[in-house]
């Protein structure tokens, strides 16, 4: 086990990171994005400028997967595994205030970084069919988990408001050990499919099952321009880099 660090929230941190992997120049069989931040009670911005649950949770790694493409693909098999939300499925992709700076809403602001992440998967799922790549993309969510991440965004920059202390209490959850099986079986089954979303099926806590994905992450339209939107905020190209 090697430990390196990365700050998802600064776009040079992430240039580093996958500069330093790229010079190692070892194949990699498997890449995992799962870190994140969620609402947040005011708007907070990267040091880059772009609003911090869409850079943390969709731009940053979006910006690493592909940088990484070129390790991914002289791998054998290569994976990709992405985690989503059950959120995603009250998600919207706003192209006319994408970063929020009109009426900022914590939980709305969270649900269209997660949609975007599981239109990643199923975006570069269809690139890699598209062009005949080994590489199988897949999607996870966890259902509702009990880990620090619903307690350390809503206190993020001021106090988390009353509703989102209610809900944190009254919300069915599972255990972390629960929690994580959607994203490891995406990551390692052999019966995951390429675009494929994994977990609890019918509610928010339970097995992995394969999900079903909400219908707007189905648009492959909005999905095409998300990928060019994404590239564009980046500066991180799939045709500079494969």
């Amino acid at each position: 086990m090697e430990v390196r660090r990365i700050g998802l929230a600064d776009l040079s941190s992430v240039r580093d990171f996958a500069d330093g992997l790229i010079s190692d120049g070892r194949p990699l069989d498997l890449w995992v994005n799962n870190a994140g931040v969620m609402t947040p009670p005011r708007r907070i911005e990267t040091v880059d400028g772009v609003e911090l649950q869409m850079g943390s949770n969709h731009l940053r790694p979006f910006a690493l997967t592909v940088r990484l493409l070129p390790l991914l693909l002289v791998a054998p098999v290569p994976r990709v595994a992405t985690m989503s939300s059950v959120m995603a499925s009250i998600g919207r992709i706003n192209f006319d205030d994408l970063q929020w700076e009109r009426g900022y809403r914590p939980p709305a602001a969270y649900a269209q970084s997660k949609l975007a992440d599981l239109m990643l998967t199923r975006r570069l799922a269809g690139i890699a069919a598209e062009r005949g790549w080994p590489l199988l993309s897949t999607g996870a969510h966890p259902g509702t988990t009990r880990t620090n991440l619903s307690v350390t965004g809503p206190r993020l920059g001021g106090k988390p408001n009353l509703l989102t202390r209610v809900a944190v209490r009254i919300t069915p959850s599972q255990g972390v050990e629960q929690g994580a099986e959607p994203l490891l079986y995406a990551a390692t089954s052999p019966d995951a499919v390429a675009g494929g979303y994994y977990g609890p099926r019918w509610s928010m806590v339970g097995p992995t099952e394969a999900a079903s994905p909400p219908r707007r992450a189905l648009d492959a339209a909005v999905a095409a321009r998300l990928w060019a939107v994404s590239e564009r905020l980046t500066g991180v190209s799939l045709s500079a880099q494969v």
